[in-house]
């Protein structure tokens, strides 16, 4: 039995998907059909391969690569091959004859200056699902623009819809985007392998990242359209300008305090500021921008005073009491270290050797409560073994292998 074979007994066994991604939208998308049990070969370009194996979060690096790499690429086999060279594509050509799936997040047009592209690939297996992944689509002025997070974050608006008016725009720090494209492009793949199902044919799913972020934004967007005066940002520090106050982040003598929607008037109950509820029923007209931002910071300063008075766990647990949504502000120590969320954390062991602790698949079934899990691939690591799986010879691994077309770990250097 192949050592390297898919591990679980997910939905997705017996899949066969080819990633041709880099970074973080692509590579998500094909780990999470890897942990539902499909076979995930990573083909990557000699010369190092993915570049998140190299660029790192605070210059952070585990068995030789960096986090960004092994948190986003367990599961998979790792192919080295030169799809620039007519012998690197033609090989990539036979494996596509026998995929389920490729997936590939390039800009646009370089598929196609590639020759593997959809037309050219579904010509060669009309059952292929293509899924690809752009920063801002295949058309338009910014087609061409990298997509990356916080570009696009910037670009759609979003970082206006936080923080003060007189400080800076206020970007998500996370890579929320691409999180969020990686999911829409694994359920365009699945939906299209339902379909497939039933047609006997692939088809081509795409996802841009403006996309992703609008749909993340579909109910602020909506809005926005939907008033002749939008709300803006005020002096006090908002956590989204389209949230009635008192919604945001407090401090408190120890720490601070976040506050979802909650009743004005309740609150003001509870923890003894009157004025609130005088505040409530004095609301402006939603076409006063200027009264509703003074009203806003207004409520924002009187329960900020008042929280500011006593401890993060005294009013987590009176306001917690009383029905009113609230919860403490953790750091990433407090937050891994509560026991609520080990049940979501796994421990990986890496073919170097050792390891490491990271997030375990979010996304549970009744038919397999625990998928087996494999770390991320060394660079190469498979190479020889894809392509004799994949039905070239001996004597024709050893040819690519040779002319450099395709590498191996232990030949990368």
């Amino acid at each position: 039995m192949n050592e390297h074979a898919p591990l679980n007994r997910g939905p997705l066994t017996g899949l066969k998907v080819l990633d041709l991604t880099i970074a973080l939208a692509g590579p998500m998308c094909t780990q999470r059909m890897g942990e539902m049990g499909a076979d995930i070969v990573k083909v990557e370009a000699p010369g190092g391969g993915d570049f998140s194996r190299y660029s790192t979060m605070a210059g952070v690096t585990k068995f030789g690569d960096a986090t960004t790499f092994i948190t986003l690429n367990r599961n998979k086999r790792s192919l080295i091959l030169d799809l620039k060279s007519d012998a690197g594509r033609e090989v990539l050509y036979r494996m596509v004859k026998d995929a389920d799936v490729l997936v590939q997040n390039f800009r646009p047009r370089v598929a196609s200056k590639l020759g593997i592209d959809f037309a050219t690939l579904s010509a060669i297996n009309p059952r292929l699902v293509y899924g690809s992944i752009s920063g801002y689509g295949e058309d338009g002025p910014m087609k061409d623009r990298p997509g990356q997070d916080l570009l696009v974050q910037s670009f759609a608006g979003l970082t206006m819809n936080a923080g003060r008016a007189s400080g800076l725009p206020h970007p998500s720090p996370l890579y929320m985007v691409d999180v969020s494209a990686s999911h829409l492009l694994t359920e365009g793949v699945l939906a299209a392998l339902v379909a497939r199902g039933i047609t006997g044919r692939g088809q081509e799913i795409k996802v841009s990242m403006v996309s992703a972020i609008m749909e993340m934004q579909i109910q602020e967007l909506t809005s926005y359209m939907s008033t002749e005066a939008p709300p803006t940002r005020s002096e006090s520090p908002q956590v989204s300008i389209w949230m009635e106050p008192p919604y945001g982040i407090y401090a408190c003598t120890d720490g601070h305090l976040a506050l979802a929607q909650v009743d004005l008037n309740v609150l003001a109950e509870v923890i003894g500021v009157p004025a609130l509820k005088s505040l409530k029923a004095s609301r402006p007209k939603q076409t006063d921008s200027a009264a509703l931002m003074q009203w806003r910071d207004d409520i924002y300063n009187a329960v900020a005073a008042k929280l500011a008075t006593d401890t993060v766990a005294h009013w987590d647990e009176l306001l917690t009491e009383h029905g009113l949504w609230c919860g403490p502000v953790n750091n990433y120590e407090r937050f891994l270290g509560h026991p609520q969320t080990q049940r979501y954390l796994t421990t990986m062991t890496h073919s170097r050797g050792g390891e490491y602790r990271t997030v375990a698949p979010a996304i549970r079934f009744s038919e397999q409560p625990a998928p087996a899990l494999r770390g991320s691939p060394r660079y190469g690591e498979h190479s020889r073994e894809v392509l004799l799986g994949a039905g070239l010879s001996t004597t024709e691994v050893d040819k690519l292998i040779a002319d450099r077309v395709a590498v191996t770990e232990v030949e990368k250097a």
